[in-house]
């Protein structure tokens, strides 16, 4: 009798996961913030599936990005890990105006997935990111990433799940993202006006930090 509710246990837990994603899906789709704080601004709360996500730049919509796999047993495994983001992460951004960004994962395998991405706008090579394994950072428990657009490195840093972003360049803070509120899927990143040129690419890097470290 155990081994038979065990069974039946199976297909009900599968269609209860099945309608929570497609849950937070709609709630993703159709977000749009309740005020204008002058931040860039998404609802992160389905993290495996390829359906697209609003971005806000306050209150104006300024275009869509989406997860995507280069093969279907890739889309099984980011669903059955526990860290769902890190696996197998690639990232497509379309903005309102025609600019495309993707972030495509590097030396995929099948033991762990991408830990290094090539950033393309408009199909032209412009960066990359890579996750940092100094030893300095690994003793200070900090979660990290390096993002290299065209002459300059940005760093991403955290110390772990609810913790601020902090967005570093040359040593000096430009940019700072968090959940709007600890437990929700609302995630903000205020930027300094300064660097309006490179802020889709800067909150895409936000995006997949987010992703990847499970925040």
């Amino acid at each position: 009798m155990d081994q038979l509710l065990l069974l039946l246990g199976f297909p009900v837990a599968a269609l209860l996961m099945l309608w929570l994603m497609k849950w937070q899906h709609k709630k993703d789709r159709a977000f749009q913030p309740e005020a204008d704080n002058g931040r860039m601004v998404t609802r992160l709360g389905d993290r495996v599936s390829a359906a697209p996500k609003r971005v806000f730049d306050g209150q104006e919509l300024v275009g869509e990005y989406k997860r995507f796999y280069y093969s279907k047993w890739k889309r099984v495994v980011a669903d059955i890990m526990d860290s769902p983001g890190r696996w197998f992460l690639n990232l497509a951004f379309s903005s309102e105006d025609g600019h495309h960004i993707v972030l495509k994962g590097e030396n995929e395998n099948r033991l762990r997935g991408a830990n290094e991405w090539r950033i393309f706008s408009n199909n032209d090579e412009v960066g990359s990111i890579q996750r940092d394994y100094s030893v300095k950072n690994v003793t200070k428990l900090k979660e990290s990433l390096y993002l290299n657009y065209h002459d300059h490195t940005y760093h991403y840093q955290s110390f772990g799940i609810g913790s601020k972003t902090v967005i570093r360049r040359d040593d000096y803070k430009i940019g700072e993202g968090k959940r709007a509120e600890l437990g929700n899927s609302i995630y903000e990143l205020d930027m300094e006006d300064t660097y309006g040129e490179e802020k889709q690419v800067l909150f895409m890097g936000y995006i997949l930090f987010n992703y990847h470290f499970s925040q």
